[in-house]
């Protein structure tokens, strides 16, 4: 994840069971898709003899400061990739137009229609906290694909977020209650920001989750105030003296873990351990190093430090060095965006349209960008969790300054549990890797 982002993006959350969920929205599908009723009969928007034309959608401006015009980035490596190998059915994939919505719902919109009505692109890459412009693109038919943090992802069966497309609030967060048992802690305690109702929310899915499976919630605050100081948090330092907590789990930005940390230190309290929604990425431990001993971060995708013997994640992290870039997870959401893209376009026959790459698509069971990500049923990932179906994290701990993943097995570092029924511990996950 990246350094900085926001409780927005930390709270993502797919119907596979991702951790931390900000809303509620239920959305059936099924596996085959007719294309919009005003679609013309003739060749699909963006598509030429030579090329097909894609464009994006990012929140380069954003008051976090995450990079994710990095998205685009990835999926034009993507991209670039593939065209060095002769494109699809002879044509090259382009990325033609990238719009910065500057984290506005009216930008967003604006951008999905030019995309959809000047530009007439044939897909879309979108990575922005304000994702607005989704009804239209629904609507047209565009087959999008992309960072799934908000609820508008599961508004058409033609929107395709890299873990799934499907968000659920009320789904109880295993992912911070099994770091915190698997760190031997006791006893729990929650913060979140007051001014947010997505952190509060994220706050609520993790405590629904330790009271389900544990350990004890001793503290639960969801009132601190963005960017707070060590006298602000005083009052909540002294709980998790007197409650003996162990562990700290919250729904906010790193910095605002890291103020938490200190604050604790310099009350003489030592040996707390932490979980991070975000962080895991190679500027962020350069930076910190040691301070983020004892954060565990938990990722949706193969770690970076686990490349190796993963044809997936060893092809993407190659591609990232020949352009000068240390990986990152931005990066990789457009390479699996893009690569699902690619996928979807070759199932279909070089006689595709927007509507048989969208069918083609959620008729895969298994899609894991080559082994990069847990599989992903696109049958299901519109909706609900169904029988059958669970949520993957792999796991890293800061220890000296690295990352050092954690919990998994060899070659299948992603821990996985049912979402439908829930276990009733999480003693026995299933794991899954390239």
């Amino acid at each position: 994840m990246i350094r900085g982002e926001s409780v927005v993006r930390r709270a993502r959350g797919t119907r596979r069971g991702v951790a931390i969920l900000i809303a509620a929205m239920v959305f059936g599908t099924t596996a085959a898709w007719s294309a919009p009723a005003n679609a013309a009969d003739s060749a699909p928007p963006g598509v030429t003899a030579k090329e097909i034309k894609v464009g994006a959608i990012v929140g380069k401006t954003n008051p976090t400061g995450v990079p994710y015009e990095d998205v685009a980035t990835g999926a034009k490596a993507r991209f670039d990739e593939l065209n060095k190998k002769g494109g699809v059915f002879g044509r090259n994939i382009k990325l033609v137009k990238t719009y910065d919505d500057q984290t506005r719902a009216s930008k967003d919109i604006e951008a999905a229609r030019s995309l959809t009505e000047e530009d007439k692109v044939f897909a879309a890459i979108v990575a922005t906290q304000s994702f607005a412009g989704a009804d239209t693109l629904a609507k047209a038919g565009t087959p999008t694909f992309g960072y799934n943090i908000q609820l508008e992802w599961s508004k058409g069966p033609n929107l395709f977020g890299t873990y799934g497309s499907y968000n659920c609030p009320d789904c109880p967060s295993f992912s911070p209650a099994y770091s915190a048992l698997k760190a031997g802690a006791k006893r729990m305690a929650i913060f979140a920001y007051g001014s947010s109702p997505s952190s509060s929310d994220c706050a609520g899915a993790i405590k629904n989750a330790a009271d389900r499976w544990g350990p004890k919630v001793a503290v639960f605050d969801t009132s601190l105030s963005f960017g707070f100081s060590a006298n602000d948090v005083s009052g909540a330092v002294q709980a998790m003296k007197d409650n003996q907590v162990d562990f700290v789990a919250t729904c906010m930005d790193l910095q605002g873990e890291l103020n938490l940390s200190k604050a604790l230190q310099a009350a003489g309290v030592t040996g707390t351990q932490f979980y991070a929604p975000q962080g895991y990425d190679t500027e962020t431990i350069k930076q910190l190093g040691t301070q983020l001993n004892g954060f565990t971060l938990p990722i949706q995708f193969v770690p970076f430090e686990l490349a190796k013997g993963n044809p997936g994640m060893t092809e993407f992290i190659k591609a990232m060095k020949a352009r000068g870039l240390d990986p990152t997870e931005n990066l990789l959401v457009g390479w699996v965006g893009a690569s699902l893209l690619i996928e979807g376009l070759q199932k279909a026959g070089k006689n595709f349209t927007q509507a048989s790459v969208v069918d083609a698509i959620n008729q895969i069971t298994d899609w894991n960008a080559n082994g990069m990500i847990a599989k992903v049923n696109w049958q299901h990932e519109h909706g609900p969790a169904q029988p059958g179906d669970v949520g993957c994290f792999a796991y890293v701990i800061a220890k000296d300054g690295k990352f050092v993943p954690v919990y998994g097995q060899p070659g299948k570092p992603l821990v996985c549990f049912p979402g439908n029924p829930y276990p009733a511990n999480l003693d026995t996950p299933t794991y899954e890797g390239a």
